[in-house]
């Protein structure tokens, strides 16, 4: 009687699809989650956040609030151990970075900017380099009633900065700013804008980009024309941005490709995929 009874053990043990004896124990999903906000931000552009390592990348919420899975840290060829950072980035903002320690796969007990548990101790905040708007200059009620239409951008230097501009340059009498995007607030088409001139010979002069080092606490005026016979707005409603190119003391290549690419930092339709906060005008099209 005992064998008979052993034997039936095992056999209704073998028989059941839930076996706690021989299941393997279920990981918990490891998760990052954080707060990051941005001083003196006037849009609503979120934070965007890369993960080196694993590649992950993703945006803060309205309320600057983010979460990061971590799906990957543990693999047949081996369990990720060591530093990995997370950058929080709006272009014009400094790039900041926090930092979280991985053992065999799992989070280390030992963090400096995150708990044991993935949550981000302190909440991370961007310092703002440039903040400005874009104004229009009309002189009558319609866009195109005019031949030349000014522009200006009113801005401020938060910090120490060096920008790639492009200015319109002609002997001494002519010197101001070029290189601005429609967008389509119907479609979100861009239409991109460079100054070109003509001079006494009728030869075409073309803007130039010039690299300019400009000092904290400074103000701009930045002033852009435009000749109306030289673009071609179809009707709509057009958000209008400047192109500026900041240089950046480092910025990681896995961040670039996330944000498209080397284009994204053109003046080309891609720039205004990066998260920018400027405030644009908005022009009418009838």
């Amino acid at each position: 009687m005992v064998r008979f009874s052993f034997i039936s053990f095992l056999l209704i043990m073998i028989s059941c699809t839930s076996n706690p004896f021989w299941n393997d124990p279920t990981k918990n999903e490891l998760k990052l989650n954080g707060t990051a906000t941005a001083e003196n931000k006037h849009t609503d552009v979120p934070i965007s956040i890369w993960m080196e390592s694993f590649d992950q990348y993703t945006i803060t919420d309205s309320d600057g609030n983010f979460s990061i899975p971590i799906n990957n840290s543990q693999s047949g060829t081996g369990n990720i151990s060591g530093p990995v950072k997370l950058y929080f980035f709006i272009y014009n903002y400094h790039l900041d970075s926090a930092t979280v320690f991985f053992t065999n796969g799992e989070l280390s007990s030992n963090q400096t900017d995150f708990s044991s548990d993935g949550d981000l101790i302190k909440r991370i905040q961007l310092t703002k380099i440039l903040s400005g708007k874009i104004n229009f200059q009309l002189l009558e009620n319609e866009f195109y009633d005019q031949d030349t239409v000014l522009l200006t951008f009113d801005g401020f230097i938060h910090s120490n900065i060096s920008i790639g501009l492009y200015k319109y340059i002609y002997k001494d009498e002519l010197n101001f700013h070029s290189g601005l995007l429609f967008r389509s607030i119907d479609n979100e088409n861009v239409i991109i804008y460079r100054f070109l001139g003509i001079d006494e010979y009728g030869n075409y002069i073309q803007d130039q980009i010039h690299h300019v080092d400009y000092e904290k606490n400074e103000t701009l005026l930045w002033s852009y024309y435009i000749v109306t016979n030289q673009i071609y707005l179809a009707p709509g409603s057009y958000e209008v941005f400047p192109y500026f190119l900041i240089h950046h003391e480092y910025f990681p290549d896995g961040l670039v490709e996330k944000l498209g690419g080397e284009s994204a930092f053109t003046i080309s339709e891609h720039y205004l995929t990066l998260p920018l906060d400027i405030v644009p005008d908005t022009l009418m099209i009838d």
